[in-house]
């Protein structure tokens, strides 16, 4: 069963500035404004996550579940201005940051998150990148080659007993011309020592089971940039109004010039997975008795000197046949889950996404009656980040769409439904 989705919201003002304006009366000195600190009343600042709440599982490796925030905000760069203006008997003071043109007019930029599918497959494309690889299928592959390569066929190995048994009552000038006795005892041996190295990996297989191997891949950074372009011309910089109330106002005119406001666009993407990865053993595997009695009664081969006697009593002879034709079973039940024997314990594609207007002035500072203004650079930014998670088997899958196969080999594991 998954866990609860919420959704949570948040806002503040586009931008306050930190300084004061004010118009009083020359002659009496009276503020006819009072001083206050200033707002730019542009598009509120947002930010909305959703998320799920996760309790610790898995003994703590799994504890994240599907994210995306996205934040809107502004800043400003630039320094801050001290000015007056008077006129006729009023005298206008400005102390605070001068936008390039008035901030109601702006918008944040559109987000440009991947939609959960596109995020699935770049999950996939790390998984393929940088897993470990199939431990099941690389022991269903080394098993099969050893049968292939390292060992006698099973008609071979049926004549030993045979081949020894005329050894036993033969000659030894016979035996070298006739039946060729160092082959015979070069086969036995190295079949010995082929099953007892196959038995060396199938227990490091068996041992390594349920063991986690963590990954990480990162995607190269895509960046994307356009502009200058102009979106004003004979524009006059704007600053901050009043916060109603009695006794305030706007200021206005303080500023006499105007000039062209420009507006570079960027766009910044990164990617990445991190997960964990398992295997889990065929039920089974580890029960095969034939295979076991082989691996103990071909011990008996190695440390001898060989004769034909000796070679007569390694008794019985079915010990290769057993383990070569078990061996068999055995891949065919490795096969079985060879494309389900490498799991995730955890798997996570990330991505996060800025993406930013800036707005600036043209290089001539607008004038105030013989002050200089700076008119501050603006950025207005929108910015998410998104996590989706993966399905032990991969990204993109469900648990319903699971075979029985795949939702035994995860209950194995102990992964949960919770999981996805």
């Amino acid at each position: 069963m998954g866990e609860t989705k919420t959704t949570r919201k948040r806002s503040w003002p586009f931008y306050t500035a930190k300084g004061y304006g004010y118009r009083k009366d020359i002659p009496t000195g009276t503020f006819v404004c009072v001083p206050g600190v200033y707002e730019f009343r542009g598009p509120a600042q947002t930010q909305v996550t959703e998320s799920e709440g996760h309790r610790y599982r898995d003994r703590g490796y799994d504890i994240g579940g599907p994210f995306f925030t996205k934040k809107s905000y502004s800043s400003v760069e630039g320094k801050l201005n001290s000015f007056t203006r008077r006129s006729g008997n009023n005298e206008f003071h400005y102390d605070g940051p001068v936008m390039p043109l008035p901030v109601e007019t702006l918008q944040y930029p559109a987000s440009q998150e991947s939609s959960d599918t596109v995020l699935s497959n770049y999950g996939a494309t790390a998984v393929a990148r940088c897993s470990p690889t199939n431990p099941v299928a690389n022991l269903s592959v080394f098993l099969g080659e050893t049968l292939k390569d390292g060992l006698p066929s099973i008609p071979g190995i049926r004549t030993w007993e045979k081949r020894a048994r005329i050894l036993a009552q033969a000659g030894d000038e016979f035996l070298n011309v006739v039946f060729g006795w160092d082959p015979l005892v070069s086969d036995i041996k190295s079949t010995a020592k082929a099953i007892a190295h196959a038995r060396a990996v199938m227990r490091q297989f068996e041992r390594d089971a349920g063991k986690v191997v963590r990954r990480s891949y990162v995607f190269d950074t895509e960046k994307s940039s356009s502009g200058p372009s102009v979106v004003a011309t004979n524009a006059r910089p704007w600053y901050g109004l009043n916060y109603p109330g009695a006794g305030r106002c706007n200021l206005t005119y303080l500023l006499d010039d105007s000039g062209t406001v420009f507006k570079t666009t960027s766009v910044v993407k990164r990617r990445w997975f991190s997960g964990a990865f398992t295997y889990h053993v065929p039920n089974g595997f580890t029960s095969n008795k034939s295979m076991e009695r082989a691996v103990q009664e071909l011990r008996s081969v190695f440390g001898l000197d060989l004769t034909p006697d000796t070679l007569w009593n390694l008794t019985p002879w079915s010990w290769a046949i057993d383990w070569v034709s078990n061996a068999g079973d055995v891949i065919e039940n490795l096969s079985r889950y060879t494309q389900f024997g490498q799991v995730m314990k955890y798997g996570y594609m990330m991505e996060h996404i800025v993406s930013t207007d800036t707005y600036y002035y043209s290089s001539s500072a607008p004038s105030s009656f013989g002050d200089r203004a700076s008119v501050a650079s603006l950025s207005l930014t929108t910015e998410t980040k998104k996590r989706v998670g993966a399905n032990p088997f991969g990204f993109g899958l469900t648990w319903s769409g699971l075979s029985a196969t795949q939702q035994a080999i995860a209950a194995a594991l102990g992964l949960s439904h919770g999981r996805n």
